[in-house]
């Protein structure tokens, strides 16, 4: 956003200019933003010259006491966007929710730096470390935005906190309506503001750590301020890295027909007489096909139908390969045609795929498709997901434990999973209308039919 001259209207709307209306606002905000900074700095670097072992240990110990040695080594060596967070967020965490253990007594470390001997500090510096420690860490869930101005947010973990109207520009441009995120919030003057930190999670993530940390709660037989503070600030923490120490699992994949995972199976055989081999598989009544063409072994349906279970098909002059879905198909398919073939073909070699694989991932390639204009590309994509969803509410969900959205929403479980799921749907045709323009599909529909409203 190009700077705004003394001369110019006011970028608030008012019709003055900017010197006779925001501007000396604006020059108090930019300097509390600098004395903001310059205090937690300030802060950070007297606690770690005065108390430095404490601090490491708190540090360890709380921060990152829960990952072992291999993930402290990931956690280390993150590259400098994540490190960079990561440095700002254990920053804040010290100044604001650090218990230090000093000569056998738990201070909070900001009381240290607040108290006597400490670092000095300008007033605004010293009321904004007051400030970014009245509130512990928690889970929000964006309600509306303005993009380059700010976010009305919703705490989590505490219910009955009302919706906070929050003044952040950078933020605000990249979040949509439904993402949660790690923050905190200080009261400013003029209205709510985030305080620097930040924990950026997908929103399923979220969901799990807030069960998590209310379960932890509920565990415990007393929660006072300390305790409330390390079990949500910790559990946010962990949460966050281990998307970055996690190995990535990639999803199994199951075979529609079988039910048993697929495993893409290519055996090897060596024919000896191809002749014989054509005319025993031209005798079989569940296989298809010629030497040219290849063959397929089918397995009957009802209504006509049929499905696959092997794919033959000449390779070279002397070979054959036979392909199946799964190794249980694999199988089946090489005794079987090992007793028609006999002494035809001999088995060579076995080639086994992951679908999922790096290796497989890697080498799947896009099929060719003929450019589509886009309008007439979004159009067809919204008649799709209009057809889709109007049928949704009546068809069994495995995310609802196998109910119809309509069954789910008649207990409370059920009615805050359903919700939880159209956020979803909201939060992705966002996302997908941020990145490559267009309007996100509207679900009000599905809203209004199930009878639910957006918290």
């Amino acid at each position: 956003m190009d700077k705004v001259g003394r001369n110019d209207p006011c970028p608030c709307g008012s019709g003055l200019k900017y010197k006779k209306c925001c501007i000396e606002k604006d020059r108090a905000a930019v300097s509390l933003s600098g004395d903001e900074h310059a205090a937690v700095a300030a802060a950070i670097a007297w606690l770690k010259t005065h108390y430095d072992e404490e601090v490491d240990d708190a540090i360890v110990e709380t921060y990152l006491g829960g990952f072992d040695q291999e993930e402290l080594d990931i956690i280390h060596a993150l590259p400098p966007g994540p490190k960079g967070m990561l440095d700002i967020n254990i920053g804040e965490w010290l100044v604001a929710d650090a218990i230090l253990d000093v000569e056998g007594k738990r201070v909070r470390a900001v009381d240290l730096a607040l108290g006597p001997g400490g670092p000095l500090l300008p007033a605004q510096g010293r009321e904004w470390l007051k400030a970014i420690g009245e509130n512990p860490l928690s889970l929000y869930e964006v309600q509306h935005l303005t993009p380059g101005e700010g976010l009305d947010i919703k705490d989590l973990l505490r219910i009955d906190a009302p919706v906070v109207k929050v003044t952040e520009r950078t933020a605000s441009k990249s979040l949509v309506k439904w993402d949660i995120f790690g923050a905190r919030i200080a009261r400013r003057p003029d209205g709510y503001v985030l305080t620097g930190a930040i924990y950026p999670l997908d929103r399923r993530r979220p969901l799990e750590c807030r069960e998590e940390i209310l379960d932890e709660l509920a565990r415990e037989k007393t929660v006072d301020d300390e305790i409330y503070r390390e079990v949500v600030g910790t559990t946010i923490a962990d949460y966050w890295l281990e998307q970055y120490t996690e190995v990535p699992q990639f999803p199994q994949v199951v075979h529609a027909s079988t039910g048993d995972p697929v495993s893409l199976t290519v055996d090897h055989f060596t024919v000896t007489d191809w002749d014989a081999l054509t005319a025993v598989l031209s005798a079989q009544p569940d296989v298809d096909g010629d030497i040219d063409e290849g063959w397929i072994r089918f397995e009957p349906m009802k209504d006509q139908m049929r499905r696959s279970r092997a794919s033959l098909t000449k390779k070279s002059s002397d070979t054959l390969e036979v392909f199946c879905p799964t190794l249980k198909l694999a199988d089946g398919a090489r005794r079987w045609l090992e007793k028609i073939a006999g002494t035809a073909i001999r088995f060579k070699a076995r080639e086994i795929v992951d679908p999922m694989s790096p290796k497989a991932m890697a080498a799947a390639k896009k099929s060719p498709r003929e450019e589509i204009p886009p309008e007439l590309k979004a159009q067809v994509e919204r008649e799709f997901l209009r057809r889709h969803y109007e049928r949704w509410p009546d068809e069994p969900v495995p995310a609802l434990g196998g109910k119809t959205p309509k069954a789910a929403v008649r207990t409370k479980k059920g009615r805050q999973a359903v919700i939880d799921l159209l956020k979803d749907f909201e939060l992705h045709e966002a996302r997908k209308a941020r990145g490559g323009g267009g309007e996100p599909f509207d679900f009000g529909f599905l809203w209004e039919r199930l009878g639910l409203e957006k918290e």
